[in-house]
């Protein structure tokens, strides 16, 4: 965006307003969220900028050594009828409170312009800013900052003043001073120069010396990359009464007018006093100037309206109005932006915790909505919140799962060793479905999870206590997989049974059953344990050891009903089981009939023929004792195995994953409520719902920005 430069006579009452808020906003210190309309001047340290900063305002800058600029400097011109200068120091947006405090305490107002007096008054500022200045001696503090970020203002008021305000940066430099300046101090204004150019909303006034190669100027180089189009920096020419040769004077002169420049706004040339001239009054600064630019060769640019002082105010002047009445909505808007930015932040923080009373009440909604979240979790509720389109959080979905994967588990690989099959086993829609079972999973691949090439998130029953490494100690085996069933039951039987035999005839004593079964459900204590695990919200210090007292809980029950199994005295009152039972005695003697029975011709298919004799003899077993005895521990064993599994899934599922781990009131579902933030001591509160001091520091500097803001805003509508 150009800028068109406009006479300071147009300037209307309307404009000069428009200036004033803007020039208490850049009071407010907020042009660091939001970039103000503004001049800043930029040059070397030996360019002649402070001359040229003095001619335009009025306002005489010391000259004694080590004074100069090593901050921010912001000069303001007001026109009122009392003359008089007042020096106060705006704080950096990012000091301390107690810098901010002291800062605020320096104010210096005077109605004598004498030099002496500002230079100590520049020293005192610079001892407030805490950086180096030089003492009575000439010596130098080195334990302080050589260039601070905090503003020097400068308020010059008086009856000739045009309502003006300009930014002074420090001066770039190549060198360092030893004792004064060191090399990184080079980078460091380098930094705060192009910081201060950067905004679009700045007009960059480079300050460049007639007596130089103004081709191959750093600061040149530095405000065209701030400014590649050259839309808003306006160079200004000093020292041209140093430029003796005749070709860099026609140089000079090409640029004011503008036959050989890339800047938009153009070049003005202006004479300031020379570092010597210490009595002549600012009348007679303008009488030498306009003298001398009647002179040749620069006479040659009188019509351009570009050289001396009075016509670089001008322009500045028009400029800043334009700039200002146009860039105005837009600040206003910026600052609206930033403060529902801020207020959305500051709201996304919560109220601030720094009290018990302030951390119990943050707690207790999280507690409350938590209960709500797992109530719904708990009954399937998944519609009432966004939180369940993850699938992981649709917990009584993914028990559910669990418990089926479980007695999946149980039913398929439970057991060690396979029963033998009768001609009811074949036909019975269990034993088939855990046939067809045991086939999928011998087509899957060893690691399913893993089968694509790429690393996926384990099933379900696999995943244990990877979630929480805190429960590790409780979920042990988790990384069990249960092998499949071996096929010779019958021989553990008869070995158990030859090993352990007494004097019965036709019996088996009660140990053999229990041993057997033992050796049967070796596996259920593998299975059974990893299982049991819950997601919850909250995870510290507090909650931990109850959450690990609850785990334990479950899995000291799940403990307690495999010993109950598998060590306990084998009993039921299940008929089921006498009816298994009579089902596998009657399918073996089914069995040796149809090996004696014979095709019954002509009765039509699957008809068969036994004779009396025939059927008398199947009824005899011809095998020995101690092989009907193994047959009758097959079948009650497989009897029992069938009522003890289904009865061990249930009671697992109910009683440890439903009961202890989702809905008694010490469940990890359940733990962390209301009632449990009340019971928390001060010191508890502090550690779990206490800010951080990165949250503590946000917080401040979001309602530092709203209040800064809010009065911004109030400017702007005043």
């Amino acid at each position: 965006m150009a800028w068109k430069e406009e006479d300071s006579s147009t300037s209307s009452l309307g404009s000069l307003n428009l200036l004033n808020k803007i020039d208490r906003l850049r009071d407010l210190n907020i042009g660091h969220l939001v970039p103000l309309p503004q001049i800043v001047a930029v040059g070397d340290q030996s360019s002649g900028k402070s001359s040229v900063l003095e001619s335009l305002t009025g306002f005489r800058f010391p000259r004694a050594p080590g004074l100069c600029t090593r901050y921010v400097t912001q000069i303001t011109c007001r026109r009122v009828t009392q003359e008089s200068v007042s020096i106060s120091i705006i704080p950096s947006a990012g000091a301390s409170d107690i810098h901010k405090e002291q800062l605020s305490r320096f104010r210096k107002t005077t109605t004598n312009f004498d030099e002496d007096e500002f230079g100590q008054i520049f020293r005192e500022a610079s001892e407030a800013m805490g950086i180096r200045s030089p003492d009575d001696d000439g010596g130098f503090d080195a334990n302080l900052d050589t260039f601070s970020d905090d503003i020097l203002k400068i308020e010059v008021n008086g009856p000739q003043q045009t309502p003006f305000t300009v930014i002074d940066v420090p001066g770039i430099f190549r060198a360092a001073t030893p004792g004064l300046t060191t090399e990184s101090d080079i980078q460091l204004v380098r930094t705060m120069v192009e910081r201060a150019i950067k905004d679009d909303r700045t007009i960059i006034l480079a300050v460049v010396p007639c007596n130089v190669d103004i081709a191959t100027q750093e600061i040149l180089k530095m405000a065209k990359d701030a400014d590649p189009d050259g839309s808003r920096t306006m160079g200004v020419l000093t020292k041209p009464d140093l430029a003796t040769e005749r070709a860099t004077q026609q140089c000079v002169i090409d640029l004011v007018q503008g036959k050989r420049q890339y800047l938009r706004l153009g070049y003005c040339v202006v004479k300031n006093r020379s570092a010597d001239d210490e009595g002549s009054s600012m009348a007679d600064r303008n009488n030498t100037e306009r003298v001398f630019f009647k002179a040749e060769p620069w006479c040659q640019l009188e019509a351009s309206n570009r050289t001396g002082i009075n016509a670089l105010k001008e322009r500045l002047s028009g400029l800043i109005h334009d700039v200002t009445r146009k860039e105005f909505p837009r600040v206003r808007e910026d600052i609206q932006k930033r403060l529902n930015e801020a207020n959305a932040h500051l709201q996304a923080l919560g109220k601030s915790r720094g009290d018990a009373s302030s951390q119990r009440s943050f707690l207790a909604d999280i507690a409350r909505v938590y209960q709500e979240i797992a109530n719904d979790a708990f009954d399937a509720k998944y519609n009432r919140r966004q939180i369940f389109d993850d699938s992981k959080m649709k917990l009584i979905t993914r028990v559910r799962e669990a418990n089926e994967a479980f007695a999946k588990t149980f039913s398929v690989r439970g057991h060690r060793q396979h029963f033998e099959k009768s001609d009811s086993d074949k036909t019975s829609g269990e034993k088939q479905e855990n046939e067809d079972e045991e086939k999928n999973e011998d087509k899957k691949p060893k690691e399913d999870h893993e089968s694509d090439g790429e690393k996926h998130e384990p099933p379900l029953e696999q995943q244990g206590s990877r979630v929480f490494k805190e429960l590790e100690d409780i979920l042990i085996d988790h990384d069990y997989v249960c092998p499949k069933p071996e096929n010779n039951i019958m021989d553990c039987i008869k070995e158990v049974y030859a090993s352990s035999r007494g004097a019965e005839l036709g019996t088996f004593g009660g140990n053999l059953l229990t041993m057997t079964f033992k050796t049967q459900t070796e596996k259920w204590e593998h299975i059974a344990c990893p299982d049991q695990r819950a997601r919850t919200e909250i995870w510290n210090q507090v909650l931990l050891e109850k959450l690990q007292d609850a785990y334990q809980k479950a899995m000291d029950h799940a403990n307690f009903l495999i010993d109950v199994e598998r060590s306990g005295t084998p009993i039921t009152l299940n008929g089921y089981f006498a009816d298994r039972l009579d089902q596998a005695r009657g399918d073996r003697f089914q069995s040796r009939i149809k090996k004696m029975a014979q095709v019954a011709e002509g009765e039509g298919p699957g008809r068969w023929f036994l004779s009396q004799a025939m059927l008398d003899k199947a009824s005899l077993s011809k095998s020995g004792n101690d092989q009907n005895t193994c047959r009758d521990v097959h079948d009650i064993l497989q009897s029992y195995y069938s009522v003890s599994r289904k009865r061990f899934v249930d009671t697992i599922c109910q009683q440890v994953v439903y009961h202890y781990l989702l809905e008694s009131k010490e469940s990890p579902l359940r733990l962390f409520d209301t009632k449990l933030v009340l019971d928390m001591s001060d010191e508890q509160l502090e550690g779990i719902a206490g800010e951080d001091q990165v949250t503590q520091a946000e917080r401040e500097r979001l309602a530092i920005e709203v209040k800064s803001m809010k009065a911004a805003l109030t400017i702007i509508r005043g």
